[in-house]
């Protein structure tokens, strides 16, 4: 299979799949925020929003760029200096963010299902929100190395390029930032805490500790959906390393690679795009929720002509 025939294929992929990944994800978040502001006082559920919000900027700096480069044939990281800077600035932290939240939430929800008093004590709006705070301080001067030293390089009769100038950086991304910041490291949070949590509500038996019981088997399920989304980039991002460092690579074997990482890119934003959806499918109070919702959207749509016939009449 020639170059092109592989890289046409993983632009119509990206196009297609993509976009409906965005619709449906964007979507969601955006109705999930909703829904959970009436209970934004409570520790986990405020996490939750802070995800749904870091959620919807991942999408579309991440997800939505890449369809949109596949749909124009053109990288506007490779016209504009200042958007090659940023890009992947703002690609990398709001994915950091959104792992972060994520390991949170997960930590959250096994503390609060502990039978020791004292560990529960650990689950405050306060301390959520100091954690997420720093979290998020860190993330943002974690990644500005980027910015800094990521540079729009271009050649008479060749293609221009947007990449770090620095080898440090550069090796520090690709063998540390890639596969073990975004892969390995939010992978094992989220498998270790999602285990001690499934263990912690199957040995609850008290009735006044089942009260967190239906928000964290919505998130054991989500945790189960981070990790399934992040392991194949972690896998090819270590695989990529390895063999880059071993060896010159033909062209046929780069496009396959590149066709290889549209579907993992597409993989990898599924989490990001599904916690509505995994809310619903796991939750009676959340369908509860939508079904309000959706009641309250068609009354509000009956009243507003109604206004507008006695408006005009009068």
């Amino acid at each position: 299979m020639s170059t092109a025939i592989l890289n046409t294929i993983g632009s119509e992929f990206t196009i297609y799949a993509g976009s409906f990944l965005f619709l449906l994800g964007f979507s969601g978040n955006l109705i999930t925020i909703y829904l959970f502001r009436t209970t934004r006082h409570t520790p986990i559920t405020f996490i939750l929003i802070i995800l749904s919000i870091v959620n919807c900027i991942s999408l579309i700096v991440g997800l939505l760029n890449r369809v949109l480069v596949a749909i124009v044939g053109i990288d506007p990281i490779l016209l504009s200096p200042i958007w090659c800077k940023l890009r992947v600035y703002f690609g990398q932290t709001s994915v950091l963010i959104c792992q972060s939240c994520a390991c949170l939430a997960s930590i959250n929800c096994f503390l609060s299902t502990c039978r020791l008093i004292r560990w529960r004590r650990l689950v405050s709006l306060s301390i959520s929100r100091q954690c997420i705070f720093i979290l998020v301080i860190f993330w943002i001067m974690h990644g500005l190395f980027n910015p800094c030293l990521t540079k729009l390089i271009t050649a008479t009769g060749k293609l221009s390029t947007c990449s770090l100038t620095n080898l440090i950086a550069s090796n520090y991304t690709a063998f540390f930032l890639r596969p073990v910041l975004v892969g390995i490291f939010p992978i094992c949070i989220l498998s270790v805490f999602g285990l001690l949590t499934h263990r912690n509500l199957q040995q609850l038996r008290h009735k006044r500790r089942f009260e967190q019981q239906p928000i964290c088997k919505m998130l054991l399920l989500q945790m189960t959906a981070y990790v399934l989304g992040t392991l194949p980039y972690a896998s090819f991002y270590a695989y990529q390393s390895i063999t880059s460092a071993i060896r010159i690579k033909s062209t046929i074997e780069l496009a396959q690679e590149s066709l290889v990482l549209n579907f993992i890119n597409i993989i990898f934003y599924m989490p990001q795009s599904s916690p509505f959806y995994i809310y619903y499918l796991s939750s009676k109070t959340f369908r509860k929720q939508i079904k309000d919702f959706l009641i309250c959207y068609q009354q509000h749509n009956r009243i507003q002509p109604l206004v507008r016939t006695i408006n005009e009449k009068h």
